[in-house]
């Protein structure tokens, strides 16, 4: 039978019109499942592996694809959203219309690599809607060593089951998993005995304590086997479950899939890993709290100022008093938001959002009716430089309204920031009185704007510059990584 025949066959015996395998699982559930776990498959298997769905005119169109990272792949790159050939994908095509599957006996060769196909009908029985479609470079079949043809018979006995139906966990959870750095494999025979263990499964199991052979026995026998692997074994074929079990100081991360004669384990032995996380949680909660203690001082140490300020009598002492408070108060935001925060990062936006309020309620009465906005975006930025970022913010903030609108002058602020490739912009802006005739920021003797400087220069490693024809604007640009997925283009 020729490769378009079989498409008019599907066409008025196949597939779109079943909406569920034969296990009453949702077509979608089951293809969206089958996606998910084609990686464990290719790198099971040593080849590349595509699901293609049934169109309604029985085309087959790639939906999904994986290419090993354990052997060559076959192919140049990725088919997903491709129609297949019939004349060239004769064996996905004849799956389709018979039902079975096809073991491919062609060489087929792609820049210089020799493969064969295969191709598996996805869904109920006589009535597929969908293939799965396997290709192995020659070089993975010549002379293959007892591992590989263990891994690949694990992989056609897992893409069988994935054929038919969904993984689902035993509370009817869908299930997937991937081969991860370090694991083991173990194949297990219909009565749950361990018919193979791979190299890194033997060194995992030592390491849990297990002296006499991994293989020939019962698996629930192994360390956490009764919780982790019995359950699995006692359900059905596509039954499948990841499990984290201790034994003898060791954390060991099983996941089993039951297949239809026995099942694949993969184990993982996560003590390592999680003693660093343990480590990691350790260090995060010591620096908050390190964090919390200088938020809790530096509110102290405004206290006093206040206290102090209203006990002395001078009217400049009392007020740089204020100035002062107002400076430890703003970097004290900073260290409110890091003693929250899960990482030495915070969002600057809410930050800056906090101090210039704080600033414009403290400056009440000080000029005119002053309205102040804060636009833009930071996006995360590192605890130094927001400490420092937050002391700048407060002083050009605290010198705009008090010098732009002294007088009973009113008008607005606005603070704008911007992330950009490479680098944060900060603009406060107003349309105050402006800068004075003849203004030089180097000689300025306002303590504030000496504060900015140094700050700006030595701690951000930034610029800054002076101007506005109408108000005055003062605009801060600062290094900073693109590490941040809200980075402005």
């Amino acid at each position: 039978m020729h490769a378009h025949d079989d498409i008019e066959d599907a066409r008025r015996t196949g597939g779109p019109a079943a909406g569920r395998d034969h296990d009453g699982a949702p077509r979608a559930l089951h293809l969206g499942n089958l996606a998910d776990n084609l990686q464990l498959v290719a790198d099971l298997g040593y080849g590349d592996v595509a699901l293609a769905e049934m169109r309604e005119d029985g085309a087959l169109v790639v939906t999904a694809d994986a290419r090993p990272v354990t052997a060559v792949a076959a192919l140049a790159a990725s088919r997903a959203g491709a129609t297949l050939a019939p004349e060239r994908e004769i064996e996905a095509y004849r799956a389709l219309h018979d039902g079975e599957p096809v073991e491919g006996s062609r060489r087929r060769i792609t820049r210089g690599i020799s493969y064969t196909t295969s191709a598996y009908p996805v869904g109920p029985a006589g009535a597929p809607y969908a293939v799965a479609v396997r290709d192995l470079a020659q070089q993975v079949l010549e002379a293959p060593g007892r591992m590989e043809t263990q891994f690949m018979h694990a992989a056609e006995d897992l893409l069988a089951v994935l054929c038919s139906r969904p993984l689902l966990t035993p509370a009817g959870e869908p299930f997937s998993t991937v081969r991860v750095a370090g694991d083991g494999v173990l194949r297990l025979d219909s009565e749950g005995r361990v018919d193979y263990a791979s190299p890194n499964a033997v060194n995992i199991m030592r390491l849990a304590g297990v002296e006499a052979s991994v293989t020939g026995g019962p698996a629930t026998r192994l360390p956490g086997g009764p919780a982790a692997l019995a359950p699995v074994l006692a359900a059905r074929a596509g039954t499948a479950a990841a499990t984290e079990v201790e034994h003898a100081g060791r954390i060991l991360g099983y996941r089993a899939i039951r297949l239809e004669h026995g099942a694949v384990v993969l184990v993982e032995d996560r003590t390592d890993a999680y003693r660093r996380e343990q480590e990691i949680k350790v260090k995060e909660a010591t620096i908050r709290e390190v964090h919390h203690r200088v938020k809790n001082n530096l509110q102290t140490i405004a206290s006093l100022l206040r206290i102090q300020a209203r006990r002395v009598e001078s009217e400049e002492a009392r007020h740089a008093l204020a100035e002062a408070n107002e400076r430890v108060s703003s970097m004290a935001v900073v260290h409110e938001m890091l003693a929250a925060s899960t990482e030495e990062r915070i969002d600057f936006t809410e930050a800056a959002r906090t101090v210039v309020d704080m600033v414009h309620r403290g400056l009440a009465g000080e000029g005119g009716e002053v309205a102040v906005s804060v636009e833009g975006s930071t996006g995360l930025v590192p605890a130094q430089v927001a400490t420092s970022l937050a002391l700048v913010v407060a002083e050009l903030v605290h010198n705009a309204i008090e010098h732009g609108f002294a007088g009973g002058r009113t008008g607005g602020v606005e603070v704008l920031m911007r992330r950009l490739p490479g680098e944060l912009v900060l603009t406060v802006r107003d349309d105050g009185h402006g800068l004075p005739a003849g203004f030089d920021p180097e000689s300025a003797g306002n303590l504030g704007l000496a504060i900015v400087r140094t700050v700006v220069s030595d701690n951000l490693r930034g610029t800054i510059t002076f101007g506005g024809a109408r108000g005055a604007t003062v605009t801060v640009r600062l290094p900073l990584p693109d590490d941040d997925p809200e980075t402005e283009e």
